[in-house]
C-alpha cells in the first residue's frame, strides 16, 4: 500500500512536470521567431543603410574628380594661352628692337630712350613691365596672380580651398564629415548609432532588450516596447546624422567651387590688367623714339 501511494506521488509529479514543460517548449519556440525575426531586420537596415552610404560617397569622389579635372583644365589653358601670348610678343618686340636699332643707329638724341626700351620688353628685367607681365603668369613665382589661383585649386597645398574640400570627403581622415558619416553607418564603431542598434537587437550582447527577454528578464511585451523605442532612437539619428553630413559635404563643394570661380574670373581680369599696362607703357614709350606705337587686341577679355 505504501508503495502503491508512493508511485503515484512519483506519477503525479512526472505529469505535473509534462504539463508545464510543453507550453513552455510551445512559447520559447515563438519566442525564437521573434528574436530571429528582429535580428534579420536589423541586417536588412544595416545593408540598406550601408549600401546607400557607400554610392553617395562614389558620387562624392566622382564629383570632386569632375571639379578638380574641369579646374586644373581651364587653369592649364588660361596658363597655356598666356605663355604663347608673351612669346609672341617677345619674338615682336625684339625684332622691332633690332629694326629700330639699325634705323637710329648713331642717333644720340634716342640712344637713352633706345636702352630703356631694350629693357622695358625683356621679361627678364626685374619691374619691367614684361617682366610684371610675365611673373603675373608665373604660377611658380610666389604670390603671384596665377600662383594664388594655382595654390587655391592645389589639393596637397595645406589649407587650401581644394585641399579642405578633398579632407571634407575623405572618410579616412579625422573628423571630416565623410569620417563622421563613414562612422555613423558603422556597426563596429565604438557607440555610433549602428553599433547600438546592432547591440540592441542582438541575444549576445548583455543587458539588451533581446538578451533580456532571452533569459527570462523582462516579458515580450516589455522586450517589444524597449526595442521598439531603441530602434527609433538610433535609426532616427543616423537619419539625422547623415542629413547634417550630406548637407556639409553639399555646402562645402558649392561653396569651393563658387570660391575658385570667382578667383579664376579676378585672375583672368588681374591678368589681362598685368598685358594692357605692359604694351602700353612700352607703346608709349616707342611712340617717343619713332613716333608711332603698338597695336593690339584683347587677349581674354574684351573690351567694353
Amino acid at each position: 500500500m505504501r508503495l502503491m501511494r508512493k508511485s503515484l506521488l512519483t506519477l503525479c509529479s512526472l505529469l505535473l512536470a509534462v504539463s508545464v514543460l510543453v507550453p513552455l517548449t510551445t512559447v520559447h519556440a515563438a519566442d525564437q521567431k521573434w528574436i530571429n525575426q528582429v535580428w534579420s531586420e536589423y541586417k536588412s537596415y544595416n545593408k540598406k543603410t550601408v549600401n546607400a552610404y557607400n554610392n553617395y560617397q562614389k558620387q562624392v569622389d566622382k564629383k570632386y574628380k569632375a571639379f578638380y579635372n574641369a579646374s586644373h583644365a581651364s587653369l592649364d589653358q588660361l596658363e597655356k594661352k598666356v605663355l604663347e601670348d608673351q612669346k609672341q610678343w617677345d619674338q615682336k618686340l625684339r625684332a622691332d628692337l633690332e629694326q629700330l636699332k639699325l634705323k637710329y643707329e648713331g642717333n644720340r638724341d634716342v640712344k637713352d630712350k633706345l636702352t630703356q626700351y631694350e629693357r622695358f620688353i625683356n621679361p627678364s628685367y626685374l619691374n619691367g613691365p614684361m617682366w610684371k607681365y610675365a611673373n603675373a603668369a608665373n604660377r611658380n613665382y610666389l604670390n603671384s596672380t596665377l600662383w594664388k589661383l594655382s595654390k587655391e585649386m592645389n589639393e596637397d597645398y595645406l589649407n587650401s580651398w581644394m585641399w579642405t574640400y578633398k579632407k571634407t570627403i575623405t572618410p579616412s581622415y579625422l573628423n571630416s564629415s565623410a569620417w563622421k558619416f563613414s562612422k555613423t553607418v558603422s556597426e563596429s564603431y565604438l557607440n555610433s548609432p549602428m553599433w547600438k542598434l546592432r547591440n540592441g537587437s542582438s541575444t549576445s550582447y548583455l543587458n539588451s532588450p533581446m538578451w533580456k527577454y532571452k533569459q527570462g528578464k523582462i516579458s515580450k511585451a516589455t522586450a517589444k516596447s524597449q526595442y521598439g523605442k531603441l530602434f527609433k532612437e538610433q535609426t532616427t539619428a543616423i537619419s539625422k546624422g547623415n542629413a547634417a553630413r550630406k548637407s556639409e559635404i553639399t555646402k562645402m563643394a558649392s561653396g569651393t567651387q563658387k570660391k575658385i570661380d570667382e578667383l579664376y574670373k579676378e585672375t583672368v581680369v588681374i591678368l589681362e590688367a598685368r598685358r594692357e599696362e605692359a604694351l602700353k607703357s612700352i607703346s608709349d614709350l616707342r611712340i617717343e623714339i619713332a613716333g608711332e606705337g603698338l597695336q593690339w587686341e584683347a587677349l581674354l577679355v574684351e573690351k567694353p
